[in-house]
């Protein structure tokens, strides 16, 4: 990631032309969308998009576990729609379950599909196909879209739009290909709910530039973190104890230089070595020996890797190996009117989805 962005900054005078590009055409895309220039699906339930801005590390994963969790706690029949990445599934729309073969499923789905068993998970790069398939078959109360701020093809009540710390500072407003946004600021005004990952010590820090930032737009901030437990064998079982055993780190995520850090903070000693792989890695055989042939050789008693992770490995024989058990924690807030600031748990009902859902119900009556 360092040498990404390293070469993005050499390469400014080419890149930033090329980024502005880019920004107009997804403005151009997002104007036609909104003119029904495009046919799109229409959910008969609630629908909330999680996504993001820009690429990676911004938590929407473990947030849209966090709404499958809270949608069985209300009683609700949830459905999850991700376009799943590098994944062959025999047909489409894909039922992930927590048998899934990675392959077929892709690592984010079946975690999803492991950590929350009563929810459906489906997998089809056509979400309008597998909104309509879904629907059918298993008549949802909510459905969450998985990645979908720029998706426009299913129309959703409600945008929660996930930001990192950089997004606000030397990475905002640089579009792909001069940084990682996907689009550029004009399209956070057709978010509804906003979410910075961070300490909360950090995004009390940030308030000033968030608010310069943000305010504008009148939508409500929501900061939360991944808190951690402790460990967890892969095999499963209650959290254990970090313990302070030398350990070793394996990644294959968009942003390993993260998980480092979050380690470090957790378990409060630096580890003896990081393997890192890809990100989406498919792991093998052979990357298992070479991982264990480490651990041997830097002495390490423990080695941990990522939720993302830990679905492929568990299927090579890593049952040994452990994970961080983390949980979503949310505490700081900002509001850009009279509202009490609270936390997001405090503040969230599927009242908030209802204003927009009616109204969507009666444009679509009204077109008919």
């Amino acid at each position: 990631m360092a040498l990404l962005r390293t070469a993005q900054n050499i390469l400014s005078p080419v890149l930033t032309p090329a980024g502005y590009v880019y920004s107009s055409v997804m403005a151009c895309r997002a104007k036609l969308y909104n003119r029904n220039s495009f046919t799109r699906f229409e959910p008969v339930c609630p629908c909330i998009s999680v996504g993001n801005i820009g690429s990676g590390g911004s938590g929407k994963t473990p947030l849209s576990g966090w709404l499958l969790a809270w949608a069985e706690r209300q009683g609700m029949q949830s459905v999850l729609l991700s376009r799943g990445y590098g994944v062959h599934p025999p047909k489409l729309p894909y039922l992930v379950t927590a048998a899934s073969p990675v392959e077929e499923s892709g690592d984010e789905p079946l975690m999803l599909a492991t950590e929350n068993p009563y929810a459906r998970i489906v997998v089809d790069p056509v979400r309008k196909r597998s909104g309509n398939w879904a629907t059918k078959q298993f008549k949802p109360d909510l459905i969450v879209l998985d990645d979908g701020f720029q998706h426009m093809a299913v129309r959703r009540d409600l945008d929660f739009v996930l930001m990192t710390p950089d997004d606000f500072t030397d990475g905002w407003n640089k579009v792909i290909p001069r940084g990682t946004w996907r689009e550029g600021k004009n399209g956070l005004k057709r978010a509804d709910v906003f979410f910075v990952k961070s300490p909360a010590d950090d995004f009390n820090s940030m308030k000033d530039v968030i608010e310069d930032r943000l305010g504008k737009y009148k939508k409500p901030v929501f900061q939360f973190n991944l808190k951690a437990e402790g460990l967890k064998f892969l095999r499963g079982g209650e959290s254990l104890p970090f313990g302070d055993e030398k350990y070793m780190l394996v990644s294959g995520i968009g942003k390993p230089e993260q998980f480092y850090r979050d380690s470090l903070k957790f378990i409060g000693q630096e580890p003896c070595e990081h393997m890192i792989f890809k990100d989406h890695h498919p792991y093998n055989v052979q990357d298992v020996r070479l991982i264990r042939a480490k651990s041997e050789k830097t002495g390490a008693a423990k080695i941990i890797c990522t939720p993302k992770d830990a679905v492929k490995l568990r299927r090579l024989g890593c049952d040994d190996f452990y994970t961080i058990d983390l949980r979503v924690e949310f505490k700081e807030s900002i509001f850009f009117d009279e509202t009490e600031p609270c936390n997001f748990e405090l503040w969230w009902s599927l009242d908030r989805v209802a204003p927009a859902y009616e109204s969507r119900k009666k444009e679509n009556k009204n077109s008919k």
